[in-house]
Parts: C-alpha cells; structure tokens; sequence
C-alpha cells in the first residue's frame, strides 16, 4: 500500500522560526517522551522548546530538482538525472556549548515523523519523480530542553524495533510501500534513484537502496528476524552545527564522488543494494561512515555536512 501524503508543504506556524515554546501550534502541543541528557540539571515536559533541525538536498553546490541533469558526478564525469531522494534519521541528540550531550524527542507530526523516526524528503513527484509524492519535507521537529546548541548528531535508518513491522499495519513515515524491501529486510534508510548518461550512450540506471542485510530469524516459525549480519545504520556527528543558523546539507555529489554511476558490477542489481558482496556499494558506504569491503577511504568526502541557511543555486551543478 503506497501512503499519499496530504496537501500542503508547510510546517505550521511553529517552525516559522527553529525554537518555540511547547505548546504553540498543533504538534507542538502534543506530549512526547522527555529527551535525556548528560546534563545534571532535571528537565520536565513543560520546560521543553520545539527546535526544527533544516536540512537541504543539493547536489554539490546546486539545490537538487526532480528532472535536473547535473554535470561531472562521480569517477566517470557522468550526468545524472535522479528520480527519488529519501531517507529516514533516528536517534538525535543536540550538543550544548558547553558540551553536554541532550538526546532529544521527536516531536510527533504525521506523515512525517513519529516519536521514534523522521524522513525526509526531497523529491516532488514531478517530472523523473513520478514515483514519488508531491509533498516534500525539510526539517526534523524535536522537543528538547532551552539552550545554547553547537552541534548535532543522528542516526541514518530505522531502530530495529520498527524496521520490520508489517507495512501493511505501519503508521506514517513508515507506511510508504518505495521505501520498503522484502518484509525481513524492512526499510530502505536512504532511496536514491537515477539515471547517468554520456554522449555516446543511453541512460543507465544506477540507485542507491541502503538498508539492513543479512536478517535472519531465530527461529523458523518467528514473526520476524532476531537480528542482522550487517544493521547499515550510519551515525552522523556535526560538531559546531547552529540549529538557529545552520542546516544539514546532504549532497549527493559527494556521496557519489568516488563512485562510477557509469558501470556497474556483473551479475549485481544496478547501484547499491546494500550488499556486502558488491564493490559498488564500496563508495557509498565510505561516504557514509560505514564499513564495507570494498570501501573507499576515511577520507571519502561524507554525504552529510553544515551549512548556512542561505539559499543555493538551482540548475545543474558545476
């Protein structure tokens, strides 16, 4: 079952600015778990302040756009054309100036995020997104105590506990049918689409569907899976980010740069799939923080980082 989103791409009122008092505003107003904190200081519900965490999908210094070509991408120099660009992030904590770390609540705001995940989404379904959905979502909502933040931490993916729910019974962000697998291996975390094209041949498909592998159940007559060989969770830390000030960029340029979108490894599905079996996955992992065997370097230029809150150009890139 394929979840449409609603109508209407704003926020509400109270992510007109990033912090706001609990309780102005719909999901604001709801009543979701207190965070926890390294802090000794005690917090309480009604102390807590809505923040919104921006994040903007570019490709290299272009904002990403459903049907835009962007030029030079990965090893080859290739073009691409994407057709998807969605991930979902758990786990946030928020970092103080004087280095406390504060996990923090999401604020619970269907379709888009829950009290345990969020997605993000950039794609519109327009143009090469036809398989997607006209709304978009930019920014994380969490709840989380008055102070002055200087930087961000997340979990990309699903926690295991919800990651291989039925997805015909799984409420929003978790019940879009694009971002599930086999029902053992659950969730796509980040769904990439697109298409790389030279002058002198057609397009070729290339995707990225990063996700658990590896699942097995402890039993045969289990419900669901016990565990997995390889989780794929990455964990993000952006030290120095100003949720007031800054957003996190996630650049597809740079998760493809030592990537070629232009081959792809026999007898494997096109692009990544996840498995630790197949070298194009290499790439993308390192750019993720993740191990795999044929990983490209720590020095892999990462797909997550801060930026400002001014807006990029729009076109192709470079």
């Amino acid at each position: 079952m394929t979840h449409q989103f609603p109508s209407g791409r704003a926020l509400g009122a109270f992510m007109l600015t990033s912090t706001l008092l609990l309780g102005v505003g719909g999901a604001a107003s709801a009543s979701p778990p207190s965070p926890t904190s390294t802090a000794d200081a005690p917090m309480h519900r009604d102390s807590l302040v809505a923040i919104a965490l921006r994040f903007r999908g570019v490709v290299d210094t272009a904002a990403f756009q459903c049907g835009t070509r962007y030029a030079n991408i990965g090893t080859s120099k290739a073009s691409v054309t994407a057709s998807d660009f969605r991930f979902y992030v758990h786990d946030v904590r928020l970092v103080t100036k004087q280095g406390d770390t504060v996990r923090v609540a999401l604020s619970p705001e269907s379709p888009w995020q829950d009290r345990d995940v969020a997605l993000l989404d950039f794609e519109n379904g327009t143009a090469s997104c036809a398989n997607g959905t006209p709304e978009t979502r930019d920014a994380v909502v969490v709840m989380a105590p008055p102070n002055d933040y200087r930087g961000v931490a997340f979990t990309l993916g699903v926690p295991f506990a919800r990651n291989h729910e039925d997805l015909a019974s799984a409420p929003p962000p978790l019940s879009l049918s694009q971002l599930f697998w086999a029902w053992q291996s659950g969730h796509k975390f980040l769904r990439v689409d697109l298409r790389a094209t030279a002058a002198d041949s057609a397009p070729t498909p290339w995707v990225i569907h990063l996700g658990s592998t590896g699942c097995t159940k402890a039993t045969p007559t289990a419900t669901g899976p016990a565990s997995c060989a390889h989780p794929n969770r990455a964990t993000v830390s952006l030290p120095g980010f100003d949720p007031a000030k800054d957003v996190v960029i996630a650049d597809l340029a740079a998760l493809l740069s030592r990537a070629d979108v232009r081959r792809n490894q026999p007898a494997t599905a096109a692009g990544c799939m996840s498995a630790d079996a197949d070298r194009d996955c290499g790439a993308i992992f390192s750019s993720l923080g993740l191990p795999h065997p044929a990983g490209t370097g720590n020095d892999s230029p990462r797909f997550f980082r801060i930026g400002q809150r001014a807006p990029v150009s729009v076109g192709a890139s470079r």
